[in-house]
């Protein structure tokens, strides 16, 4: 059978069945002529990939989901590895989720992460706060003009930037109950134009979040970080401690913390399985839930690591992921 030919008989039945689960049966059975996978080239968008293999753009979102290293659809680059399919037989790990292929510290499989927050092991360096802005709205974004009320205005200059950000809440345990550290939301970076009397006057280059008066400084962060998978050096357990945003039900491309860090053996790039045992009709008591067998229903990539934390980006879930959820980092993964 012709490339074409199969393009044209995948786009028909996507067509007809009109749903993610058809086209995930379809990718999942493709035929031998179909690559498993495409090494991106200049100007291919996700939309375009799945147009010529598949005669249906639509398909984008079941070939993303194949692609746990591309956070987002838009941001694909030369020399990116994307998958197309998952071979027939292909064996789960953990009795979980399917196993895809990485290229392990190869800058192909690389992608940017953007970093929004992170647990703060010990308060951050703060040199001011975003104290008035000229414009009648409490949010602010890009291209605004901000007034800077510096903690050492003496010392600030023309060119300087800072991320802006706000403390959340402290992070406590869900096992231990210990304290961790303060949850610290990036809300965005502002560089200084000039200075007076009073404040440092500056812009807005970059906005994560609706900034707000009263946000933070401090020394800006690298927040656009290209990241390779990483093999797994070490066998470690852990937990998921929070997430960034105030929702009960994590999901995929959603941002979570954890409780193993750099001094743990945590390493950026680092991927981990998220394993969870009950039943999610039943409410089951604590003694129950521990007769049950555990389930593989997720899995991270550390963005960021700190002493004894680490942010992870959740790449891959089968149910959602919750706060206490049992973290499993295996060894040469």
């Amino acid at each position: 059978m012709s490339p074409r030919t199969l393009s044209l008989l995948l786009g028909t039945a996507l067509s007809l069945g009109g749903t993610a689960a058809s086209a995930q049966k379809l990718i999942t059975m493709a035929a031998d002529d179909l690559p498993e996978e495409y090494v991106v080239e200049p100007g291919d968008t996700l939309w375009d990939i799945c147009k010529e293999f598949f005669a249906d753009p639509w398909v984008w979102p079941t070939v993303w989901s194949l692609n746990p290293h591309v956070t987002n659809p838009h941001w694909i680059y030369p020399g990116d590895i994307i998958r197309l399919y998952v071979p027939a037989g292909a064996e789960g790990i953990a009795g979980g989720l399917p196993t895809l292929t990485y290229v392990v510290g190869s800058a192909q499989a690389s992608h940017v992460s953007r970093g929004e927050g992170y647990i703060a092991e010990a308060p951050p360096e703060r040199k001011g706060v975003l104290s008035r802005a000229p414009k009648s709205k409490r949010y602010l974004a890009e291209y605004d003009i901000v007034y800077l009320q510096m903690d050492e205005l003496d010392k600030a200059r023309p060119g300087q930037r800072f991320s802006t950000y706000r403390v959340l809440n402290d992070v406590v345990h869900p096992e231990t109950g210990d304290e961790l550290g303060q949850k610290v939301l990036i809300t965005g970076v502002v560089e200084i134009t000039g200075v007076d009397e009073h404040f440092a006057r500056a812009k807005v280059t970059d906005s994560y979040v609706e900034m707000e008066r009263g946000d933070l400084l401090m020394p800006e962060r690298a927040h656009n970080v290209r990241i390779a998978p990483k093999q797994n050096l070490i066998d470690l357990e852990g937990y998921v401690v929070d997430d960034l945003r105030p929702i009960q039900n994590i999901g995929t491309f959603n941002v979570v913390f954890i409780d193993r860090g750099e001094k743990d053996g945590i390493q950026v790039g680092n991927r981990i399985f998220v394993f969870r045992k009950g039943d999610d009709y039943l409410d089951l008591d604590d003694e129950a839930r521990e007769k049950l067998p555990s389930e593989q229903i997720g899995e991270l990539l550390v963005v960021d690591t700190q002493g004894r934390t680490a942010t992870a980006l959740v790449t891959r879930e089968a149910r959602e992921i919750h706060r206490g959820d049992k973290l499993v980092m295996e060894r040469n993964y």
